[in-house]
């Protein structure tokens, strides 16, 4: 494995894409991430916007920014062989953070017709 792969985003202000309807990626904000991700020796190689559903009720631009660095010769087979941990690593915690928002939308609208009810009693 002669390079290593990191993949970040970055999203809007998550008050003014609420509240707004519209929200902005700070340049200052951007830059920061880069320089910090340099600073360890990645590289930016591809950076894509993408809109990401926020709190159920909006969309959140957010850039998936994907930088790489040169595995040290001295790591590469030991990185590799690392790498189908790392992925089954990855695949269990997408799944628990899906299970996690399905439980919170269930609570929604759980909540809601509770509230509904509620509302239509008085």
């Amino acid at each position: 494995m002669e390079y290593e792969y990191r993949v970040i985003d970055v999203a809007d202000g998550a008050i003014s894409s609420l509240l707004l309807g519209e929200g902005r990626i700070e340049t200052e904000v951007l830059e920061a991430y880069i320089n910090a991700m340099a600073s360890e020796g990645w590289r930016l190689v591809f950076m894509e916007k993408v809109m990401q559903r926020h709190l159920v009720v909006a969309d959140r631009e957010t850039l998936m920014i994907t930088f790489e660095r040169r595995v040290p010769e001295s790591e590469r087979v030991a990185r590799a062989a690392r790498c189908i941990d790392d992925v089954i690593r990855a695949e269990d915690a997408s799944k628990r953070k899906g299970r996690g928002a399905a439980a919170g939308a269930a609570g929604m609208v759980a909540a809601g017709a509770v509230l509904s009810n509620l509302l239509s009693e008085e």
